[in-house]
């Protein structure tokens, strides 16, 4: 009767635990994603959702897209998401819609998706604990896991990446191998016996490798915890060994746990083929078939050594000759797969980028430190690295395997991490919260359970036993230091006002959820809907299963994609290539895989993308970038000309320094910074100015060039800054800009003649500016390219861009005459002249 009221007072709590993980989840941040649009998680978020909606609004499910040419365009691309996450995803929408999913549906289930994936974490974090300690542990370590702010922030409504699922279905997996070990038996001779003795050892042996399958079929690094199986089962094998024992048990294991996940992902490598797939590929083929054959080398070697009575030390060294014999081997027969297997190790830096410096210029990339270990964890992270010195000393007095895994596990875990900074990303962080709400649970409810058992006995000795008080204050410290280190740093902060009040894993859980997922700001939306809207629709299928155009036998490489010759891309930030695959429909040339950032060694362009155009001070070489990737529209934000910020980074990324652009320019006026392509059309709006600058202490008057071929189409409600150059012009959020051939306007008048072009532009928010260029001529001939057209709405285009943006009549001066001049929409997107006579 006890044991049933335990079972159900622990199952009602950890119920309870769900509920609340998954009100944190969704109650605080539900207005800020449910609002017009639904707002996804950037960035990848946003692109698992593209391809749901692919495959669920072009009725082709299940079959998905793994070529997209919506994205880095005039390429297109193999992505790289593992299949199961939206697939999953997917199959719930299509069987609550009974096989006629809408777009409506599709906006009402997904948002809830990452909240219930990162809520169920819980129960396996739970069982985890039960299997190694016990309930009161498992329901404490459940707690924390529903409110640990790494865990939270992966799986908040909206939070739509694959990340969540990582984390749960990895630790679904590493709980299924807990409990194999927990179940484990002895050994015995004879398979029938060892079928028969140690059942459930091998049920959940298998169930380890099926959910170490799922897991690989969410994330193709996934490799991490194949890593993590296999150091812990070399690991064990070794100490047991030499300690005198054979455990033969935990190699057939290990070869089972490898054999099981490579036959679920083999139907996948062939995207576009097995050597150059970008979600699995000859690397974790490798991967698998070296596991599997060390475990049965150390089987060979161990079952040789022991049979010639060689000493068991020995056998760890001799697997380690015959590795780096084989890797030798392997690195001449075949440099490729080698080099696969090195990039593996390195992507624990850079995940897939191909950039030197994108670990240090992508935030979640970055090493975590030990404050922000200490932000997202409070004292529970310390809790946990006192917890790894207990477990290490039972691991060594009790020789229980599961030990040496928590050990192995949490070790690798903290590493990835980037504590220790040569290598790792802080992104992890979404593993080490089960870690360390695991470890801390577990710290802190023995530490209660030793005081109270010490206060016990304490008790019992006599009144006048000089042992009692010491005993007494000792257990009475360390219930004090359980609770103390959970809640700090409660009741010290009792004064502060609410949430501050709280302890502080309560306020950094609270402060995370009512954040929300990582949004943009409300401009870009609005700039997407705009561009979804007004622009020209792309010659393919946004919805499509599109054919994979494969490898050339010839050159290695991707074949193109044949697009039809009306499509163009729109150049913005990379860090905005989802968001115009997604909310505008339109086709980017960069995006947050990396792909389109651009490269440049001195002034040689080494590859074109967004980087190269924005930092171009040339307009007639970014013309020639854009034509090349065939761009027609481009997205600027105010975030992009901050010279501490976005542009610094954009610096970097193009040329691995800010040699020219924000360093070793202080003689130059302009500057590059001044005259680069982003500059002069976010903050200018794409007209010439006048400016001061100061130079070695004198000030220096220059003059930036208005631009010829670019003009503003739309522009988004909120200011943020206003022009240095002119006070009175408010600089917008974002922007887009139209590249257009331009009117040529020519004529002939006097020699040396001053002309001046000008023109009063209103933007859709209002916003007026003057479009003006001046010359004086030589011969008494003048030629300027303008980019507006002046005939209004009236004067747009069907299936062209209906810009949002006015220019009236051009004004001519020519000495002293003015003449007024109207250039039609087919004479700017023709290039025409318009030639003036009788002046």
């Amino acid at each position: 009767m006890k044991f049933m009221r335990e079972k159900i007072i622990s199952t009602l709590c950890l119920i309870l635990i769900f509920v609340l993980a998954l009100f944190l989840r969704i109650y605080f941040c539900y207005p800020k994603v449910f609002s017009q649009p639904i707002k996804y998680s950037a960035d990848d978020g946003i692109y698992h959702m593209r391809l749901i909606e692919n495959e669920l609004l072009g009725h082709h499910f299940p079959r998905l897209i793994y070529f997209d040419p919506y994205t880095y365009f005039p390429y297109g691309t193999y992505h790289y998401f593992a299949p199961l996450y939206g697939q999953l995803l997917a199959g719930i929408i299509w069987l609550v819609s009974l096989g006629k999913p809408t777009l409506e549906i599709i906006n009402k289930i997904s948002p809830f998706y990452p909240a219930v994936l990162g809520s169920l974490i819980v129960f396996p974090v739970f069982f985890i604990a039960k299997t190694i300690w016990n309930k009161k542990v498992a329901l404490l370590s459940s707690f924390l896991i529903a409110i640990s702010p790494p865990s939270l922030y992966r799986s908040l409504l909206g939070s739509t990446d694959h990340h969540v699922a990582e984390a749960l279905f990895s630790t679904l997996a590493i709980m299924f191998l807990f409990l194999s070990l927990k179940t484990r038996k002895r050994e015995v001779s004879g398979l029938k016996a060892e079928l028969k003795e140690n059942k459930k050892f091998w049920l959940f042996t298998f169930l380890t490798g099926i959910f170490l399958g799922l897991y690989f079929l969410v994330w193709n690094g996934a490799l991490l915890f194949l890593f993590i199986f296999f150091l812990f089962i070399i690991l064990y094998y070794f100490y047991e060994y030499i300690k005198g024992n054979s455990p033969s048990w935990i190699l057939f294991m290990g070869i089972i746990i490898f054999f099981i996940p490579l036959l679920m992902i083999s139907p996948f490598f062939n995207h576009p083929d097995l050597f150059r797939s970008h979600i699995y590929n000859i690397k974790h083929l490798t991967s698998f078939l070296i596991g599997t054959f060390v475990f049965i080398t150390i089987g060979i070697f161990a079952k040789i050594l022991r049979k010639k009575k060689i000493k068991p030390w020995l056998l760890p060294i001799l697997l380690g000759f015959t590795v780096i014999l084989f890797l030798i081997l392997l690195k001449f027969i075949s440099p490729f797969i080698f080099k696969e297997l090195l990039e593996t190790f390195q992507a624990i830096n850079t995940s897939l980028s191909p950039y030197k410096f994108a670990r240090e210029l992508t935030n979640e990339m970055r090493p975590l430190t030990l404050q922000e270990a200490n932000g997202w964890f409070s004292s529970l992270f310390y809790l946990s690295l006192v917890a790894l010195i207990v477990i290490l000393y039972e691991f060594i007095s009790k020789r229980k395997p599961e030990y040496l895994l928590v050990l192995v596990w949490t070790a690798i875990i903290i590493l990835i991490t980037g504590i220790i900074p040569l290598f790792g990303q802080k992104k992890f962080g979404y593993y080490l919260s089960v870690n360390i709400s695991l470890l801390s649970g577990f710290l802190i409810i023995k530490g209660l359970e030793f005081g109270w058992q010490n206060l016990k006995v304490a008790q019992g000795f006599p009144t006048k036993s000089s042992t009692r008080p010491y005993l007494l204050v000792g257990s009475l410290l360390i219930i004090f230091n359980s609770i103390f280190f959970l809640v700090f740093p409660y009741p010290f902060n009792i004064g502060e006002s609410f949430p501050g009040n709280l302890p502080s894993i309560f306020q950094q859980a609270l402060l995370t959820a009512k954040e929300g997922p990582d949004i943009r700001r409300d401009d870009f939306y609005e700039a997407m809907e705009w561009l979804r809207e007004n622009t020209p629709e792309p010659g393919i299928d946004y919805y499509a299963l599109y054919k994979e155009p494969g490898i050339n036998k010839k050159t290695g490489e991707i074949d193109l994609y044949p697009y039809p010759e009306e499509d163009y891309g729109v150049l913005g930030e990379w860090g905005i290539g989802h968001m115009i695959t997604y909310y505008a429909h339109r086709i980017p040339n960069s995006n947050p895989f990396h792909q389109g950032v651009g490269k440049k060694k001195g002034e040689e362009v080494l590859e074109l993308g967004e980087g190269i155009f924005f930092l171009e001070t040339d307009e007639e070489k970014a013309i020639n970038y854009l034509e090349k990737l065939k761009t027609r529209y481009i997205i600027t934000s105010s975030e992009m000309i901050n010279p501490e910020g976005l542009f610094r980074t954009k610096v970097k990324w193009v040329q691995e320094n800010l040699e020219g652009y924000l360093e070793s320019e202080s003689n130059m006026a302009p500057s590059k910074f001044d005259n680069s392509m982003v500059v002069r059309s976010h903050a200018l709006d794409g007209i010439g100015t006048k400016t001061e600058r100061e130079v070695n202490g004198q000030k220096i008057e220059f003059y930036i060039k208005p631009l010829d071929h670019f003009r503003l189409i739309f522009e988004s409600q909120q200011t943020v800054l206003f022009s240095s150059q002119h006070p009175e012009n408010e600089i917008k959020a974002v922007k887009i800009f139209e590249f257009v051939k331009g009117a040529k306007i020519t004529g002939q008048t006097e020699p040396e003649t001053e002309v001046s072009l000008s023109d009063e532009v209103t933007t859709n928010q209002g916003r007026k500016f003057v479009y003006q260029k001046n010359l004086t001529t030589k011969d008494g001939h003048f030629e300027f390219i303008v980019p507006y057209s002046t005939f209004g709405e009236e004067g747009r285009l069907p299936n062209q861009t209906q810009f949002a943006v006015f220019a009236k009549p051009y004004k001519l001066k020519i000495g002293a005459k003015e003449i007024e001049i109207n250039v039609s929409e087919e004479e700017i997107l023709g290039g025409k002249t318009i030639e003036i006579k009788d002046i």
